[in-house]
């Protein structure tokens, strides 16, 4: 006798392994990219948060686990009814993932917050103040959080990612507009 093998079942489960192997892989090696091009040419650097690799690599996960349940579960509505709810959250995911950005040009910062649609552009003039705080880590001096202070109250803490490496060029930004910068030593870690 021959065995009958559902080809939908063995394509879904493909595409569900080749999923998971890129939630480890495609949030930095694909994600980012994207977002390089699509933001501005005029960026000088672009960062993105920790918290988007981590919605990114999830939302794939999610989707790969939304084709698992439609190649193992028999019941035709729960089948469907669980794999739209994957789909719906994985693909949430992986947009905020892909909305999850920071960069900086000559005249100004944009930032595009986690889990936000919407981003904000922050003239030079707009900062007040930019907190540097800097710590000693096996007797090297290091950049560990930045805070931005806005003219209108707004206030932006950032504590890792391709912001620290921002840091001199904010700064520079910031005072020539007017802004005041201020480091504070933290205790050594």
């Amino acid at each position: 006798m021959f065995d009958f093998i559902d080809q939908k079942k063995v394509v879904y489960i493909t595409f569900s392994v080749i999923l998971f192997i890129s939630a480890i892989i495609a949030p930095i090696g694909v994600f980012y990219p994207i977002k390089s091009m699509f933001i501005t040419p005029a960026a000088y650097e672009i960062g993105t948060s920790s918290i988007s690799m981590i919605t990114g690599g999830i939302g794939l996960a999610l989707l790969a686990c939304g084709l698992v349940v439609l190649a193992t579960m028999e019941q035709r509505v729960k089948k469907y009814g669980a794999a739209f709810i994957l789909f719906v959250v994985g693909i949430a995911g992986v947009s905020f993932s892909l909305t999850d950005y920071y960069y900086i040009t000559s005249e100004n910062f944009v930032h595009n917050a986690p889990f936000a649609l919407t981003s904000e552009k922050y003239e030079w003039t707009d900062f007040e103040k930019v907190e540097e705080r800097i710590i000693k880590e096996n007797g090297v001096t290091k950049v560990n959080a930045v805070t931005f202070y806005m003219k209108d109250g707004t206030v932006l803490d950032m504590k890792a990612g391709a912001i620290l490496s921002m840091t001199g060029t904010i700064k520079n930004s910031v005072e020539r507009s007017g802004g005041n910068v201020e480091r504070i030593q933290e205790d050594e870690v």
